[in-house]
């Protein structure tokens, strides 16, 4: 009786699955019916369109980001405290101009004292030599007057003095050089793009103040896969385009690294776009590089019917319409689609009329 039972549920079980599953299928639905012919429009119904193939080229993409080619960071030689920055990012600066000053009083009192010692140092010089001039015409008139010993400590003295003065000289000097690095000026004409201080800040020598790029030199940098890399050469004529202003630039090869990434098996490719303006570094880019030519066919959209899940075209025949599948690829616009398979070069296909 057990058995029985068992037997009997799962009988059950297996007639509700097989009916879940014939619902699914559409078993119990009205099918889509297979014979078109009166569906089909007459012969003069809407216009004919000859099927062409067009050539393109076929397009590389390789993303990469935006750069400048010329790049500075300006930072102190010395350590002292900011007096001014009269810049901020995003600030136009020609070279030359003064873009921050240091506390610099310490270093003036350097160059004073470098410059009083100069003063001491010419002092010292004169009186040697109007004593060695002395000397010397003492010698040659009488020399039993002063002795060989006398006169070589006097032209020693001289030597001396000579050596001082060019000592403190050079003192000088550096003490001007350290007093010039408190003013920081644009090495380069550009944009400042960070600036990593306030006035009142201590820099330390070394230590990154500002950064500032030219934006006349931005470039895209593309990560190119090796076998495309191999046909660009220095001066080829590309396009870029950057997806974030939907624009499109004249790009020049003006570098490729001779070395691959051994993990993407890619050469860093750097580009000169031609009219940057609006451009910014770090921006998201587009390398386009044409590697060859491919065939296609486009027909009006207006042209496609579609049954569930099929498409179809109506090819304009001798003995008169007839319904023909086809597989489509991507739309270019909103009037033309791509036919992969199913139409040939010369065929006529009929657009219906809106």
């Amino acid at each position: 009786m057990k058995t029985a039972l068992k037997i009997t549920g799962i009988v059950i079980a297996l007639a509700l699955l097989g009916s879940v599953m014939a619902y699914l299928a559409g078993f119990f639905e009205e099918k889509i019916p297979v014979d078109f012919k009166g569906v089909l429009p007459s012969h003069g119904d809407g216009a004919i369109f000859t099927v062409e193939v067009t050539t393109e080229p076929v397009i590389e993409q390789a993303a990469g980001t935006i750069r400048a080619k010329v790049e500075t960071v300006i930072s102190p030689l010395i350590s002292a405290t900011i007096s001014t920055i009269s810049v901020r990012a995003g600030d136009d600066v020609k070279r030359g101009e003064v873009l921050a000053e240091l506390d610099s009083r310490e270093l003036q009192a350097r160059v004073d004292q470098a410059h009083q010692a100069v003063v001491a140092a010419k002092a010292n010089l004169s009186l040697a030599e109007r004593d060695s001039e002395r000397i010397q015409r003492i010698f040659r008139a009488d020399s039993g007057a002063v002795s060989k010993a006398e006169l070589d400590r006097v032209q020693a003295s001289l030597r001396t003095a000579r050596a001082q003065l060019l000592g403190a000289r050079r003192q000088e000097d550096e003490a001007k050089t350290a007093l010039s690095y408190s003013t920081l000026a644009a090495p380069i004409s550009g944009r400042v793009v960070e600036r990593y201080a306030d006035p009142g800040d201590t820099t330390r020598q070394g230590v990154a103040l500002l950064r500032m790029y030219d934006p006349a030199t931005l470039r895209l940098e593309a990560s190119v896969r090796e076998s495309v890399a191999s046909r660009l050469t220095r001066g080829q004529s590309l396009t870029a385009k950057v997806d974030a202003l939907d624009q499109a630039f004249e790009a020049v090869v003006d570098e490729i690294v001779p070395s691959a990434d051994p993990g993407s098996r890619s050469f860093l490719v750097k580009v000169a776009l031609e009219g940057s303006s609006g451009l910014y570094p770090g921006m998201f880019g587009r390398l386009l590089i044409p590697i060859g030519q491919t065939h296609k066919i486009y027909i009006p959209s207006k042209a496609v019917t579609q049954v569930g899940q099929l498409h179809f075209v109506i090819l304009k025949m001798e003995q008169g319409p007839v319904r023909r599948y086809v597989r489509l690829g991507a739309r270019t616009g909103a009037d033309r689609v791509q036919v992969i398979s199913g139409l040939a070069s010369g065929e006529k296909i009929l657009v219906p009329e809106p």
